[in-house]
């Protein structure tokens, strides 16, 4: 083991930063702007007799076919996405963009919605390569808006936020691929974001509930998180979970603003800090390299008496194939929390997602499941838009504040935006273990609950806020 642990260092730089949404709000980078090319959209409302009804339109709408069109008759909507293909978080983007990607195909191999195709363009997506500062996203975000009529994807909290005063000037709603709790509420997002599965808060709650149901309540634990969103909503879940469980509070509570930055020292440094503590459990809201890197680093030194709960992105099936001599460490230890189902499960949804990866050669992968949930909610609207024959994005907008009835084809239960966000919120997650065999490396060892914890928080406001 030990000789493959000294090569982890430089084997996992690409998982770096792999943290859905995690916020490093301290950290600046340096990155080439944004680039996209002119395509559809007007900024006046026009109104159209193409398809069968009269629809008014604006930006990113024509009543003219999409390129390369399934249905000749349909009029085109076209989508737009802000990602990360070619920087540190490109191992989810990737895979999250293809199943945006092959969502829309699906739908307009069906006949579209109801005289419309979807598509998603090369030219309208966005290589905004994670930019911690978010310039690359608003000068996505500022081109994008002359182009189409919603984001498929937003891609992390903070550069989301970077892009947010645009969306807000030109009523443009979005996906995120982000789990942040304060996309629940109107004065965070401004009525824009339509999220899908259970914020990191809820994540975490279920988790320790999860932990004490196996282990009791008499066990020391720390908590290992990025500085930001990520780690602070999730950190802060499991901290409001431990209180209220009985927990002692952790042993130590780690934040780096970016692993990544601090190198082999950051790494170092958290596996010395716990090395005498030896917490019985290790609450890890980092990404993958973090999690091998560290695990690894507390079995060389001969401790491995210890459970890992960790948040969503904490797991990757690529480390199985590239450190498989932690695999059995990370199955006698390690569990993670998700928002649903994992690759293999039984649902519609799931296996609509899974004819579509198959017929494209895409392994599984999470990212791949995640993209492909978060267009539930932007078809529900587009669905919704069109009945009312209103395709302008004022309209659009106005219909994501109070959006109803969103089908998820079992891969999330029905959801509503309107109301109250403590009512509607969604607080029911999942726990994996790892398993070598199953598809995309985990299976299900605690199906869809929602804690006591979950269920009686009072959900007011985000579990974590910027600058608080």
């Amino acid at each position: 083991m030990r000789r493959r642990w000294l090569v982890l260092a430089s084997f996992l730089t690409a998982f770096a930063l792999v943290a859905a949404a995690c916020g490093d709000d301290d950290a600046t980078t340096t990155a080439p702007p944004a680039t996209t090319t002119t395509g559809p959209g007007t900024t006046a409302a026009t109104t159209t007799t193409s398809p069968d009804v009269e629809a008014a339109f604006d930006v990113g709408v024509t009543p003219a076919p999409c390129s390369d069109a399934l249905n000749e008759g349909n009029g085109c909507i076209y989508l737009g996405v802000i990602t990360d293909l070619t920087g540190p978080f490109a191992l989810f983007g990737g895979p999250l963009t293809a199943a945006q990607e092959d969502f829309w195909a699906r739908v307009n191999a069906d006949g579209g919605l109801d005289g419309w195709d979807v598509i998603i363009t090369a030219e309208n997506t966005v290589d905004a390569k994670y930019d911690i500062d978010g310039q690359n996203t608003a000068a996505g975000a500022a081109t994008l808006a002359t182009r189409v009529a919603a984001l498929a994807q937003s891609l992390g909290t903070p550069q989301t936020q970077s892009a947010l005063q645009i969306y807000d000037e030109n009523n443009m709603v979005a996906a995120p691929a982000t789990w942040w709790s304060g996309w629940a509420f109107s004065d965070q997002d401004r009525g824009l974001i339509l999220e899908s599965g259970a914020p990191y808060c809820f994540e975490a709650m279920n988790g320790m509930s999860y932990l004490v149901d196996s282990l009791g309540t008499d066990f020391t634990w720390a908590l290992v998180r990025f500085a930001g969103d990520y780690g602070g909503d999730y950190g802060n879940g499991a901290l409001i979970a431990a209180a209220q469980l009985g927990l002692n509070d952790p042993v130590a509570d780690i934040q780096q603003t970016s692993f990544a930055a601090g190198g082999d020292a950051a790494i170092a440094s958290t596996v010395t800090a716990l090395l005498p503590l030896q917490p019985q459990v290790i609450v890890m809201v980092t990404g993958p390299s973090e999690v091998a890197r560290i695990t690894g680093g507390l079995a060389q030194n001969g401790f491995t008496d210890f459970r890992v709960i960790g948040a969503s992105p904490t797991w990757h099936p690529a480390l199985m194939v590239q450190v498989p001599d932690l695999v059995p460490l990370w199955q006698a230890t390690f569990n993670a929390t998700y928002p649903w189902g994992v690759w293999s499960s039984d649902t519609a949804g799931h296996a609509a997602m899974r004819a579509a990866a198959e017929a494209k050669g895409q392994d599984p992968d999470p990212g791949y499941v995640a993209g492909w949930v978060w267009q539930y909610p932007i078809k529900a609207l587009l669905e919704q838009a069109i009945e009312t024959n209103d395709l302008t994005r004022a309209n659009l907008r106005g219909i994501a504040a109070s959006l109803e009835s969103v089908d998820y084809e079992g891969m999330l239960p029905e959801r509503t935006y309107a109301g109250d966000p403590n009512d509607h919120a969604v607080r029911s997650t999942l726990v994996v273990g790892i398993d070598p065999e199953a598809p995309g490396g985990v299976v299900e060892v605690a199906g869809s609950f929602v804690s006591p914890t979950a269920a009686g928080y009072e959900f007011d406001g985000p579990c974590f806020v910027f600058g608080g």
